[in-house]
């Protein structure tokens, strides 16, 4: 058969779609990566801390909380991490390369700024638990005005403001009304979490007081911090933590444009900060009282606030 009379056979091949890939791999390999980046980070911790940064180090991630187990009554609040002085003392500010990969070694932050920040961070934890507590109770938050938590520069300032129809004392008297009696209950569970020294002020309105002859709002507004001041000691805070208890009667007004305004009335709780301290400690203040524990605090609200 010549060539030409031969067969011709076309092949048709028909050409199917692969099967799509998966993308599984990825997130393998990204949690490989994790992990070994997790472990370089490891490595370059415990090659540069010392000792004591690394015993730190393992309690806060061992407890995380600065409340006693023992008496925390399984509330779960004023959580986070702690520094003492005795071991900040002993840590060394060790220089880190910059993350922009400059080969510039910055110095880490001063101890001072290092305990006054861990402060700022415990009083802020104490206004979440004030909010928490207070919404976890119907009854508190019919109050939640009466309570405005600031920091001030001698430390966290709490206040308890008179409403409108709503006061913290009877009128004219150093007797706590029901609702001042359940702030004051309040209060004084967080504060007995807390190491810091307390400063009660008695405050008043620029009505002047004439239900008594010689007495003013003077002495009205130093027997109510009295009072408030024995109230606190009743509900187990240390009778030594309360260093002052003052009366300043209009002196100082919460609404300066409206002297007279129910506002005015008050008391006002401050939590001397330990970092201010410090430096003049008490003779008889132990070093591990000096803790300085863990953005700035913020009002819980304000509005109308009787003397």
């Amino acid at each position: 058969m010549s060539d030409l009379e031969r067969p011709v056979v076309v092949k048709r091949v028909k050409k199917g779609s692969h099967a799509p890939h998966g993308g599984s791999w990825k997130v393998a390999y990204a949690d490989f990566m994790t992990a070994m980046m997790a472990f370089f980070l490891l490595m370059w911790i415990l090659q540069t801390t010392t000792k004591e940064q690394r015993a730190g180090i393992a309690q806060y991630f061992t407890t995380g909380s600065i409340m006693d187990s023992a008496t925390a009554g399984g509330e779960t609040i004023l959580t986070g991490g702690m520094e003492t002085l005795e071991t900040t003392e002993a840590m060394q500010a060790l220089p880190f390369a910059g993350f922009d990969g400059s080969n510039e070694f910055p110095e880490l932050a001063p101890q001072r700024e290092r305990l006054i920040q861990q402060e700022k961070d415990m009083f802020d934890r104490a206004r979440i638990a004030l909010e928490e507590a207070m919404r976890s109770d119907p009854a508190l938050m019919e109050l939640h005005d009466s309570l405005v938590v600031s920091e001030t520069k001698e430390g966290l300032q709490i206040q308890l403001i008179d409403q409108l129809n709503r006061s913290i004392f009877n009128s004219g008297s150093d007797d706590l009304t029901p609702s001042g009696i359940r702030l004051t209950n309040l209060l004084a569970r967080i504060l007995k979490k807390l190491p810091h020294n307390l400063a009660v002020e008695g405050h008043t309105d620029a009505v002047l007081f004439k239900e008594k002859k010689d007495y003013s709002n003077w002495e009205l507004s130093s027997d109510r911090a009295l009072a408030f001041r024995r109230m606190l000691i009743k509900l187990g805070i240390a009778d030594k933590r309360i260093t002052r208890v003052v009366g300043k009667a209009s002196t100082q007004l919460y609404l300066k444009k409206n002297p007279e305004a129910p506002q005015n009335r008050r008391i006002s709780i401050i939590l001397l900060s330990l970092a201010q301290q410090e430096n003049e400690p008490e003779p008889e203040t132990k070093e591990e009282d000096l803790t300085i524990f863990l953005k700035a605090a913020s009002p819980f609200g304000g509005s109308a606030a009787a003397k």
